[in-house]
């Protein structure tokens, strides 16, 4: 009960509503007093990341993992159905090996300018909005790759 009561005293609330370099006010609903209302419990309920560093590897590693997943998927799936063909069996190694090389450099950028606009921003995100980023970057290049297939049909 008494940490309760010291992170809603007055000195805490008085303490966020300093402005430091990291955390500039920011207008949440046309009222600053808002902003620092879900910023004072917000370090309660989960720890965010802060630095530039942690959301670009956090979106990196997911995009990077997912990607390798679905790329393990469609090699599975290769390996079954063309394991009696001469040539195209060995086409599952070049699967996986796209599902490795391909995406490390877009999905590498892309992150970088996410958590770079996050960080200008100032705004501390949730680690499962860096799944959600990571996923979705996933499935821009998926779409992207099944747009290139079709226009070569």
């Amino acid at each position: 009960m008494p940490e309760i009561t010291k992170d809603l005293s007055f000195r805490r609330i008085l303490d966020s509503l300093k402005l430091t370099p990291k955390h500039r006010l920011v207008e949440f609903g046309g009222s600053p007093f808002f902003f620092h209302y879900i910023y004072l419990f917000k370090c309660v309920i989960y720890n965010p990341f802060i630095f530039n560093k942690d959301i670009w590897a956090e979106i990196f590693l997911w995009c990077f993992m997912t990607s390798i997943v679905v790329h393990l998927i469609a090699t599975i799936v290769a390996i079954i159905s063309l394991r009696s063909h001469k040539i195209g069996r060995w086409y599952s190694i070049v699967i996986i090996l796209a599902g490795i090389i391909t995406p490390i450099v877009p999905s590498a950028l892309t992150s970088a300018l996410l958590s770079a606009i996050f960080y200008a921003a100032s705004v501390e995100i949730k680690p499962f909005f860096c799944f959600i980023l990571g996923v979705g970057q996933t499935g821009v290049i998926l779409f992207f790759s099944f747009l290139k297939i079709l226009s070569t049909l």
